[in-house]
C-alpha cells in the first residue's frame, strides 16, 4: 500500500530546506539574538512535522518567513542597490553608445547656414519677451529671449570677466564676475555676449563702433572679434542693459560615429571632423582639438576647382544634391538662403584647387562667405574623420529631420 505525503508536509519540508539555506548563508552577518530565534523556530518546525501538527505548521510558517525578512537589517534596501546597478549599467552603455556609435553636438557657427543653423542673435530696441505661453511654444523651436540689466553696482574684475557654464551638457549661461565678488547671470553663450555686436550693444558700447574708448580704430572684422578680455576693469552700473534681444540656438545634431569603420566617406555628405592634424585651422594646443561640420567635397583621387559660383569635381560641375543646392543661388541672387561657391580670397584663403591624394579630404561649408575651410587650411587627414551627420534632433521645425 502506498501512502501519499499530505501537501502541507511538502511545503513544510521546502520550508525547513529554505530556513537551513538561510542560517548557513547569513551565518557571519546575522545578529547572535536573530540567529537563535531563528534556529529555534526551525527546531519547533521540525516537532510539529514529526507529529504532522498542521495547525502549527502554519502559524510557524509565517514566523519563520517574519523573522529572516526581519534579520537583516539592509535586506530592505536590496531593490534600491539593484536600482543603482540597473542605473550605473545604463551611463555604461550610453557612454559606449556616445563614444562608438553615435554622438549629439550643437553646430556654433553658421558656416553651414541654411542647411544647418549656428547660434543665430538679434538686437531689439525694445524688451522682446512675450507671454509665457509663447515663450514656451518658442522655445520648443530654439528661440529665446533676453532683456538683462545689472544687479550690481561695481567693476569686472581684471581675470575671466565673463565665464561661460552650462548645467548637464546643457542650458549653456554666463557669469559675469565683479571685484568685489558679485555675479550675475546671464542665460545667454558667451560668444554672443562678448563678440556679436547685433546682440549686445547696450553692453559693450564700444563693439561695433568705429572707435574704442583708447581711441583705436577699429575694422569691420576685428569690431566682431573683440575679446572678452576687453570687458576687464569695466565700469558696471546698476540698472545699466546688459543683453536685449532674441537667441536662436544652433542645431543639434546626431553624428554617426560607427559608419566610416564599414564604409568609405561619401562625397556630398555632411560630416564631423577634429582639428588635432590641421596644422592651418590654428587652434592653440592648450586648446586641445575641436570638431569642425562641413560638406564633405572631396574623395581620394579627386580634382576640384571652386570656380565662384561654381564647384567643380574632376572638370564637371558637381552633381551632388547639396553641391546643387549650393549653386543654386548667387551672392547677387540667393536662392533659399544659398548663394554659391566663394572664391577662395572672399574668406582670405588660398586654395582654389585641390588634387586628392589617398587619405585626403576637402570640406567646405555651405555659407561659402561665411565658412572657413579646406580653401583657408587645406585638406582634412582621414584620421581626423569621425562620422557623417544623421539627424538634426533639435530645435523642433527648421531643419529638424534627417541631414541632406
Amino acid at each position: 500500500m502506498f501512502f501519499l505525503t499530505p501537501r502541507y508536509l511538502k511545503h513544510a519540508k521546502l520550508l525547513h530546506k529554505g530556513v537551513t539555506r538561510f542560517i548557513n548563508y547569513k551565518r557571519d552577518i546575522l545578529p547572535p539574538a536573530k540567529l537563535e530565534e531563528i534556529t529555534v523556530l526551525r527546531s519547533s518546525l521540525e516537532d510539529a512535522m514529526r507529529s504532522r501538527d498542521k495547525g502549527r505548521i502554519d502559524t510557524l510558517t509565517t514566523e519563520i518567513n517574519t523573522a529572516c525578512e526581519r534579520a537583516l537589517p539592509h535586506a530592505s534596501h536590496s531593490e534600491f542597490a539593484d536600482n543603482i546597478e540597473v542605473f550605473f549599467v545604463a551611463i555604461v552603455i550610453a557612454l559606449g553608445i556616445r563614444t562608438y556609435i553615435a554622438q549629439p553636438f550643437k553646430i556654433p557657427t553658421g558656416s553651414m547656414q541654411p542647411t544647418l543653423y549656428g547660434l543665430v542673435a538679434n538686437q531689439t530696441k525694445e524688451d522682446p519677451t512675450p507671454n509665457v505661453l509663447a515663450r514656451v511654444k518658442d522655445w520648443v523651436t530654439g528661440r529665446s529671449y533676453f532683456n538683462v540689466v545689472a544687479s550690481h553696482t561695481g567693476k569686472l574684475r581684471m581675470k575671466d570677466p565673463l565665464t561661460e557654464h552650462s548645467v548637464m551638457g546643457f542650458f549653456t549661461h554666463c557669469e559675469m564676475h565683479y571685484e568685489d565678488g558679485e555675479t550675475q547671470w546671464i542665460w545667454a553663450p558667451i560668444r554672443q555676449l562678448a563678440t556679436d555686436p547685433d546682440f549686445n550693444l547696450g553692453f559693450l558700447d564700444y563693439v561695433g563702433a568705429q572707435i574704442t574708448p583708447d581711441g583705436t580704430q577699429l575694422t569691420p572684422d576685428s569690431q566682431r572679434l573683440r575679446s572678452v578680455y576687453d570687458l576687464a576693469g569695466r565700469q558696471i552700473t546698476k540698472g545699466q542693459l546688459l543683453a536685449r534681444g532674441t537667441l536662436d540656438t544652433g542645431d543639434h545634431v546626431l553624428v554617426n560615429k560607427f559608419s566610416y569603420h564599414f564604409r568609405k566617406p561619401t562625397r556630398g555628405e555632411v560630416f564631423v571632423f577634429t582639428t588635432q592634424n590641421i596644422g592651418g585651422i590654428g587652434v592653440p594646443a592648450e586648446q586641445g582639438s575641436q570638431h569642425y561640420i562641413k560638406r564633405l567635397a572631396g574623395v581620394p583621387g579627386d580634382e576640384l576647382e571652386v570656380a565662384s559660383p561654381l564647384l567643380k569635381i574632376n572638370g564637371k560641375v558637381a552633381e551632388e544634391p547639396g553641391f546643387k543646392r549650393v549653386m543654386s543661388g548667387t551672392e547677387e541672387q540667393p536662392k533659399d538662403g544659398y548663394r554659391g561657391y566663394a572664391a577662395p580670397w572672399r574668406v582670405h584663403g588660398q586654395y582654389s584647387r585641390f588634387l586628392l591624394r589617398p587619405q585626403q579630404y576637402v570640406a567646405l561649408g555651405d555659407n561659402s562667405y561665411n565658412s572657413s575651410d579646406s580653401r583657408v587650411w587645406g585638406v582634412v587627414p582621414e584620421r581626423n574623420l569621425v562620422g557623417p551627420a544623421l539627424f538634426c534632433y533639435f530645435p523642433l521645425g527648421r531643419n529638424w529631420g534627417l541631414i541632406r
